[in-house]
């Protein structure tokens, strides 16, 4: 019986997935078994996908039509033979201690059911844009995600221990596309949840994750999870239909650009930032916002300081003439 079982659904991930599934192998824990879903690729996905499966006896490689990823996770965990299952994605790419430092912490908190660990977000190029700073303890995830803040544990950095999982219901695709989300939720009823305080995956922004291309529907059933999930609490439930009301239309990829200038500044990587700066301002070179960020990622200007900057200078001068 392997230690790990590492389950990643793949769909029309070409570009990407290589690096993903080297990733893995090239963990410095050895034992596993790597489940890999192709939801009805149609981009050579599977091809991929199985050149490394003749080369590598863990990969289990499971072909299926297109039903979303919800359906296969729930099966994958089912299929399992580990007593501890790892998400993956096939766009990510996995730190080489990632299994064994999130296996170390299990196997030494019997009550933990789920542990993740902080994410570099990258381009999808690659190039670095900025870590999210994911709550560490139990009690701040929890109360992350009871707002809707799916990312308090960041799935595809997640470890799970089977047993519990499977305790709570296993993952539910009626939920799709926020059953991580829901299953968080549940999961914090049946034990704790933390996240290892280093990086231990890269996560990779770009204009086809689901996130994006589903906006609309995501945050419809946002708000179903948390009315459930915070009834099943005891806790108040009125607003959350107004607080995560979808937008008008689905987000354009130029305003992903802008908001990787804005987070890139934050991180520090300005070449990054001046790149994606760059591609807004080609695209919208009439608008004084591509302006605003191409300054912003030239000077690597963070605006919240310098408005905390300004309003420090502007206080004794205001106080003076009271």
């Amino acid at each position: 019986m392997p230690a790990v079982s590492v389950l990643m659904p793949v769909y029309d991930a070409a570009p990407y997935l290589a690096r993903a599934v080297e990733s893995i192998l090239g963990q410095t824990l050895r034992d596993f078994e790597f489940l890999i879903y192709d939801d009805g690729s149609t981009d050579g996905s599977i091809q991929i996908v199985e050149g490394y499966a003749r080369r590598d006896p863990r990969i289990r490689l499971f072909r299926k039509p297109h039903a979303g990823y919800a359906v296969w996770l729930r099966e994958g965990v089912a299929a399992a033979n580990a007593p501890f299952v790892a998400r993956m994605d096939a766009d990510d790419i996995a730190r080489p201690t990632r299994l064994q430092r999130q296996l170390d912490f299990l196997e030494h908190r019997p009550v933990c059911c789920a542990v993740g660990a902080r994410v570099l977000r990258i381009d999808p190029e690659g190039r670095p844009i900025s870590e999210f700073d994911a709550p560490l303890e139990h009690d701040g995830i929890e109360r992350a995600l009871l707002v809707g803040r799916g990312e308090a544990l960041p799935h595809p950095a997640a470890m799970l221990r089977r047993d519990l999982l499977l305790a709570a219901g296993n993952y539910r695709p009626e939920y799709e596309p926020a059953e991580d989300l829901e299953l968080f939720l549940r999961l914090a009823e049946h034990g704790r949840l933390a996240n290892l305080p280093e990086v231990l995956l890269d996560y990779r922004q770009h204009v086809r994750k689901t996130s994006h291309q589903r906006q609309m529907e995501q945050r419809r059933m946002v708000a179903r999870i948390l009315r459930e999930a915070r009834a099943r609490r005891g806790l108040d439930v009125i607003g959350i239909c107004a607080t995560t009301a979808p937008a008008a239309a689905d987000t354009p990829a130029v305003d992903y650009w802008c908001e990787w200038v804005r987070q890139a500044v934050i991180g520090g990587n300005l070449a990054t930032a001046r790149k994606h700066a760059f591609a807004v301002l080609r695209r919208e070179p009439a608008r004084l916002r591509s302006w605003q960020l191409l300054a912003r990622a030239l000077l690597g200007i963070r605006v919240e300081p310098l408005k905390r900057w300004l309003a420090r200078r502007h206080a004794p001068a205001t106080a003076a003439r009271r």
